[in-house]
């Protein structure tokens, strides 16, 4: 499982962010991208920089402890 991966590779304490699509973008759906990382256990934070086409952005973060 990805999870496991991500266990062996980051040592705790600490975290991993990734920026994604905000809800409202009409790549979010598209792309999967906001249900993969909820599976993966990641919580959305606040809105970021939009991306390169001017999009809304969020970033995720996943405690690894």
């Amino acid at each position: 499982m990805l999870t496991d991966a991500i266990h062996r590779f980051v040592r705790g304490p600490g975290g991993i962010e990734v920026v994604t699509f905000c809800a409202d973008h009409p790549g979010a759906a598209a792309s999967g991208a906001r249900v993969f990382y909820e599976r993966l256990g990641f919580t959305p934070g606040e809105a970021t920089d939009p991306g390169p086409e001017g999009g809304s952005r969020q970033i995720y973060r996943l405690a690894v402890g």
